[in-house]
C-alpha cells in the first residue's frame, strides 16, 4: 500500500518539472496511478489538496525571492549614500564599503542571470524579444511593438515620476487616469500589475487582433493557470474588477492581503484571524493557513475537473 508521504513527494517532483500551463489534477492522478500502478480515484480530493499546496508554496517562494531582492537592493543603496557621506573622512571605510557593494552586485547579477535563464526555460523564449502591445499601451509608449522588458521599464519610469507607490506602502500603485486606462482600476499590487499588464503584451507574431490572444487562450484553458470565473464576493473581495484568475493567482492575493494586514496570529503564524472583509467572504472569524485553497473552492464558478 503506498502511503500519503509517498503520493506527496511522487507528486511534487512530476510538478516541479511540468509545464503548469497544461498540467491537470488528472493528469496529476493518471501519472500517479502509472508509477504505483494503483486506482486513485478515491484519491481525487486529497491530490486536488495537495497540487494546491504546492502552488501556494511556489507562489510564497516567488514572493520571498522579490522580497530578498528588494533588501539587498536597499542594503546597497545605504551602503553607497554612507561611502558618500564619509568621503573625507572615512578612507577606510569607504574601501570595505565598495568591496562589500561590489560582492552584492556580484552575487545579485548572478542571482538575476539565474533566474531570468529559469523564466526564459519556463516560458520558451526571452523577454527582450519585441512584442505586439494592445492600443491602450501603444498609447501609452508610443510605439506599436516594443519587447516586455522595455514595456516594464517605461510603465514602471512613469510611476516613479508621477510619485505614484503610496507612501504607505509602497507595493502598491495608485492609478491616476492614464494607469487607470491601463489598468481599469483605481489602485494596484506591483504583483497583479505585472499580472494585468501580460493582457496588454503579446507574441508578436500574434500581430495586433485582440481575438488572438483570447484564442490562445483558450487553448490552454484546462491547466491550473487556467483562469476560473470567481463568484461575486471574490470579486468584490479582490476589488481589481477582475471577473476570472486562475486558482493560484486567487491563493496568493489572498495571502498578499493576509500579509499587508498583519491578519497572521503573532503565537501561531499558521493561524490567520479575520477581519470583516475575510468575514464577508467566509462566514468564519478564524482558519488555518492551509486551508486557504478549500475555503476559495465554492467562490470558484465553474470548478477545474
Amino acid at each position: 500500500m503506498v502511503s500519503d508521504s509517498e503520493l506527496i513527494e511522487r507528486l511534487r517532483e512530476f510538478l516541479l518539472t511540468s509545464d503548469l500551463n497544461t498540467t491537470t489534477t488528472a493528469i496529476v492522478r493518471r501519472k500517479l496511478e502509472e508509477d504505483f500502478r494503483i486506482d486513485l480515484t478515491e484519491k481525487k480530493a486529497f491530490i486536488r489538496q495537495q497540487v494546491d499546496l504546492f502552488l501556494q508554496s511556489q507562489q510564497e517562494n516567488e514572493k520571498e525571492e522579490e522580497e530578498e531582492r528588494e533588501e539587498e537592493e536597499a542594503k546597497n543603496g545605504k551602503a553607497e549614500a554612507d561611502g558618500t557621506d564619509s568621503e573625507e573622512d572615512e578612507g577606510d571605510e569607504e574601501e570595505e564599503q565598495e568591496e562589500d557593494v561590489g560582492r552584492n552586485a556580484k552575487k545579485k547579477k548572478k542571482k538575476t542571470a539565474n533566474k531570468d535563464r529559469k523564466d526564459n526555460k519556463r516560458r520558451g523564449g526571452g523577454f527582450t524579444k519585441l512584442c505586439s502591445l494592445s492600443p491602450q499601451l501603444q498609447e501609452f509608449v508610443g510605439v506599436a511593438e516594443l519587447s516586455r522588458t522595455e514595456v516594464v521599464k517605461q510603465l514602471w519610469a512613469y510611476i516613479r515620476e508621477k510619485k505614484l507607490q503610496d507612501p504607505e506602502n509602497r507595493r502598491n500603485i495608485i492609478c491616476d487616469a492614464t494607469l487607470h486606462t491601463l489598468f481599469g482600476v483605481n489602485s494596484i499590487n506591483m504583483f497583479q500589475m505585472n499580472k494585468v499588464l501580460s493582457k496588454h503584451i503579446w507574441p508578436l507574431d500574434e500581430g495586433s487582433d485582440e481575438l488572438k490572444p483570447k484564442e490562445k487562450k483558450r487553448k490552454g484553458s484546462s491547466g491550473f493557470l487556467a483562469p476560473l470565473p470567481l463568484s461575486d464576493a471574490l470579486v468584490r473581495f479582490i476589488g481589481t474588477g477582475e471577473s476570472s484568475l486562475s486558482r493560484s493567482d486567487v491563493v496568493k492575493r489572498m495571502w498578499d492581503y493576509i500579509k499587508q494586514n498583519n491578519l497572521q496570529d503573532p503565537a501561531d503564524k499558521r493561524r490567520i484571524k479575520c477581519d470583516e472583509k475575510l468575514k464577508e467572504l467566509f462566514e468564519v472569524d478564524s482558519f488555518n493557513g492551509f486551508t486557504v485553497p478549500k475555503l476559495l473552492t465554492s467562490h470558484f464558478i465553474k470548478a477545474e475537473q
